[in-house]
């Protein structure tokens, strides 16, 4: 037999692999997908990282803006951990995402809030 060429039974086992895997491909791709997704945003960041840079939703990023002595343009993740929880709470349109969204890039950042 020629170098390279396959008989045809061995075309038939080749092709009931494929179709074997073809039904595979979408069970992966979800279990890929999930891994992926559990991935945190805020991998990466440490207390040194512009709060401009971070991947931060729209309404934590206005209700950061809504407090006066957090510099969007300038201020650093570390300057979050000055912030306390009840004083996030207070602020207008912050909510339990919100400050679930800032604990977790504390967490990551490696810092502290204050209750």
């Amino acid at each position: 037999m020629k170098k390279g060429i396959i008989t045809y039974y061995e075309f038939l086992e080749a092709l009931s692999t494929i179709r074997k895997f073809k039904k595979q491909v979408p069970l992966l791709y979800n279990a890929m997908e999930e891994e992926v997704n559990s991935i945190s945003k805020f991998v990466g960041v440490d207390k040194n990282t512009k709060i401009s840079r971070l991947p931060l939703s729209t309404r934590t990023l206005n209700v950061l803006k809504a407090m006066d002595h957090i510099g969007l343009a300038e201020g650093t993740t570390q300057d979050l951990a000055r912030l306390s929880l009840k004083e996030l709470l207070r602020t207008k349109n912050a909510g339990r995402r919100t400050v679930d969204e800032i604990k977790e890039l504390c967490l990551f950042a490696n810092l502290q809030m204050n209750p």
